[in-house]
């Protein structure tokens, strides 16, 4: 009896090692598993990832600190993302609208007068194209041109957002 526990438990050990191993080796080295990063010039970055805040009444909104993100892509840059050993489709990318000392995504809207609610996140959502790359990773591709403003990939049902703007970040006067 003994013999065939300790026979179980190391060709399960084994077994268990050797998915760890091939699961390894189907990330791409170079990127870290859920984590967007983005295209440029010299490689990959990775975008900021901020963690999300959610409240309100008549408006209910995620909210990032800061107006704007650190990562800034000029309007002409090939908007081109990727994301590593996840399913890409949990992600989406989102508009922000950038107020004060937060950036905002309103999820629903409630009327406080007649009750009922109405979900509107679809609104900010762009869509995008996913394709298989090499290493168990996706490339992420919006549909539409992007033009000035901050935005976001937030996978479904997380308080992770990557952040990153579009243009100059212009001052106040």
């Amino acid at each position: 009896m003994f013999k065939l526990k300790f026979f179980v438990s190391v060709a399960a050990f084994l077994i268990s090692a050797m998915f760890t191993k091939v699961w390894a080796q189907a990330v791409d080295a170079g990127q870290q598993i859920g984590i967007v990063y983005y295209v440029d010039q010299n490689g990959f970055k990775a975008l900021s990832k901020e963690t999300v805040v959610q409240s309100g009444r008549s408006k209910y909104s995620a909210r990032v600190k800061g107006a704007h993100a650190t990562i800034r892509l000029p309007e002409e840059h090939p908007l081109t993302f990727r994301v590593c050993g996840v399913d890409p489709s949990r992600f989406k990318l989102f508009k922000f609208k950038s107020e004060d000392h937060e950036r905002t995504l309103v999820i629903a809207k409630t009327n406080m007068l007649i009750g009922g609610s109405k979900v509107v996140i679809s609104d900010s959502e762009i869509p995008v194209t996913i394709h298989a790359a090499e290493g168990g990773c996706f490339t992420l591709t919006p549909q539409r041109t992007l033009g000035d403003g901050e935005f976001g990939f937030s996978p479904v049902e997380s308080l992770d957002a990557f952040m990153f703007g579009i243009g100059h970040v212009k001052e106040p006067k």
